[in-house]
């Protein structure tokens, strides 16, 4: 019996005991009774749900307590069980290879079998597939990066509804490549690929995340391509922009979108965001700085005549342009600004349709950086690199006030070149 006991204490390798935290005092000027675990000269604790003063704690027991008997009545029937528990646990090899924290919670799980049923709650919400992705989101400095991912999840909200899958209690588990095909196909009863893809990647990027964060080892993306279809070109020549930059609108707001598209065309085919939020005081010795709100990269452009222009005739009172003082909300302009500029060439009709054939059928705001790189490649053969430069692709190593320097200048007389092209039809190749 003691050779079958002394094996047992040696697979045990844990102590318990009670110990009164007078590290740091509670509001209530009493301090906190512990159970405390120790193994290998490593230990955790947690709370007994007692709190005693100083004085009423002494060898083990509770002394000067109105509730003395019934304390140490109640810690004396704990400790028999912590105890039990110790030693069957101990037998059952519990305890292998198991440090003093994860002892401590298998021996208080075995004490309240209800914790176990509070970590298993713990791990669910863990490993929540749609609280880490609200998470990811929240962690996106950029509200357009944010609006995409929410977007995303917006749509696996559906996924789920119509599959009568529970959306908040959906698991990293859950999502299987089985899973993604089914999400995939419904997304394309409605959208088109190139949107279903951005949706599959978004979710991979949180998976991506959730694995670096190590709360799962799941990946359903292994082995599962995800389709990309070429988009329309949505780029224009120099002839088309011509005809576009020189019809003669027929009312102000049609002007209007044709002078922003133009200005945008000037400035290389800058964002709507970045345009309509540029302040004042970032024209600087006749240059546009702004940091794109896309990639976070600063540009600097060079306003050249035609540009100045166009700022004069709708500068603002906050902001260079006055577009948002106008329309607080930016996307709402561009979007009205694309569908404008798609009716230029058709002839009003009183009482009826509008007739004719439009000059750009399918331009977007887009197309005027589209269409900048494609006339400066094509038409005036300029250097790849100093189009990538100009769209801030390059990957040339500008670290060098002289090298921004030289690489700003060439990308100024590349834009000079596209604009003289463009609204003069003089040629100058490089």
């Amino acid at each position: 019996m003691t050779r079958e006991f002394n094996h047992i204490k040696k697979r045990k390798m844990i102590t318990t005991r009670f110990y009164l935290d007078t590290r740091k005092p509670n509001k209530e000027g009493t301090y906190t009774l512990y159970l405390v675990c120790q193994k290998h000269g490593k230990s955790a604790m947690t709370s007994l749900g007692v709190k005693l003063a100083l004085d009423q704690w002494e060898n083990g027991k509770v002394v000067n307590h109105k509730n003395e008997k019934l304390l140490n009545k109640m810690l004396s029937i704990k400790k028999g069980d912590i105890e039990r528990a110790t030693l069957e646990l101990s037998f059952n090899g519990a305890f292998v290879k198991k440090n003093s924290k994860e002892c401590l919670s298998i021996l208080m799980e075995h004490l309240d079998p209800e914790r176990i049923e509070d970590r298993r709650r713990r791990e669910r919400e863990a490993s929540s597939f749609t609280n880490y992705f609200k998470s990811f989101i929240e962690k996106k400095n950029n509200e357009g990066t944010k609006g995409l991912y929410s977007s995303t999840l917006r749509k696996v909200r559906e996924f789920c509804d119509l599959e009568g899958i529970d959306f908040d209690a959906i698991t990293f588990e859950d999502i299987t490549k089985e899973w993604v095909k089914s999400f995939e196909a419904y997304c394309l009863t409605s959208q088109r690929q190139n949107t279903a893809s951005r949706h599959l990647r978004d979710i991979r990027a949180v998976f991506n995340s959730a694995i670096d964060d190590g709360v799962t080892e799941k990946y359903p993306f292994r082995k599962y391509s995800i389709k990309t279809m070429d988009t329309v070109d949505k780029s224009f020549s120099a002839a088309e922009l011509r005809a576009l930059f020189n019809y003669p609108c027929y009312h102000g707001w049609q002007q209007e979108a044709v002078d922003i598209f133009k200005l945008m065309f000037c400035l290389i085919g800058i964002n709507s965001v970045d345009l309509a939020q540029a302040k004042e005081p970032s024209v600087r010795k006749c240059r546009l700085d702004y940091v794109r709100k896309k990639t976070g990269k600063l540009y600097s452009v060079y306003l050249e005549k035609e540009a100045l222009d166009i700022i004069d005739k709708y500068r603002g009172d906050n902001y260079l342009l006055n577009l948002i003082e106008r329309v607080p909300n930016y996307k709402t302009y561009f979007n009205r600004l694309a569908k404008t500029l798609r009716k230029v060439g058709l002839i009003r009709v009183p009482g009826k349709k509008s007739s004719g054939k439009a000059l750009v059928p399918d331009i977007c705001s887009g197309s005027a950086r589209t269409s900048w790189a494609t006339i400066a490649q094509e038409e005036l053969n300029i250097p790849r690199e100093v189009i990538a430069a100009a769209l801030g692709h390059s990957t040339i190593d500008v670290t060098t006030t002289y090298l921004r320097t030289e690489w700003r200048k060439k990308v100024d007389d590349a834009n000079r070149k596209v604009l003289d092209w463009v609204f003069y039809e003089k040629r100058n190749n490089p």
